[in-house]
């Protein structure tokens, strides 16, 4: 085996193993990369849990709906109340301005 020979051998082998760690790290560099993308997601569903489980469920809606007509009916009935007083502070209004 002559000197140049074995100078092409290691220019080969050199080829060979750069050639392996470049490929390594082209591989570690895309799972690193899915590992974050990964983590990302996982911290983007931790926060949507965490939205989800203080949103009210839908019995507690149904009674909020309930507390809410039973509340408007309250209102529509102080005023039909108010109205009648209304009417019959006018009446009085009228007779005290008339009998002055």
């Amino acid at each position: 085996m002559k000197f140049e020979e074995l100078q092409f051998s290691w220019q080969v082998l050199q080829w060979a193993v750069l050639s392996a760690i470049g490929i390594y790290s082209w591989i570690v560099g895309r799972q690193s990369a899915s590992n974050r993308e990964l983590l990302e997601l996982r911290t983007r569903l931790a926060s949507i849990e965490a939205q989800v489980a203080q949103m009210p469920t839908q019995r507690q809606v149904s009674i909020l709906l309930e507390k809410l007509s039973s509340t408007e009916a309250s209102i529509t009935g102080m005023n039909n109340q108010i109205s009648g007083m209304a009417s019959r502070l006018e009446t009085i209004n009228n007779y005290l301005l008339n009998t002055k």
